[in-house]
């Protein structure tokens, strides 16, 4: 049975691991998953609130949400959900 042997001293130490779990009924350990990539929020707000002031100014005075991102160098769906606020649509 030369083929069943681990070969890697981590193979080994795992094998020997599972045996010692088996003999003393021992829970299996927790398993390590790498957590999920989180992404930034689709409408995050303006870093400071004077631009967010700025910038639904511009929006209330009519200008184009993507205008005004921009122009302000805020996110594109923020704008829109502003705009889209503003109008009574949200």
């Amino acid at each position: 049975m030369a083929g069943t042997q681990p070969e890697t001293a981590r193979d080994r130490a795992l094998a020997r691991a599972r045996a010692t779990r088996r003999e003393t009924g021992a829970e299996l350990p927790p398993r390590r998953s790498r957590p999920a990539a989180t992404r930034p929020p689709a409408e995050a707000a303006p870093v400071d609130d004077a631009v967010a002031k700025l910038a639904t100014r511009y929006l209330v005075d009519g200008y184009q949400p993507d205008e005004v991102a921009d122009r302000l160098g805020v996110d594109r769906g923020w704008c829109r959900a502003i705009a889209a606020r503003l109008q009574g649509r949200r």
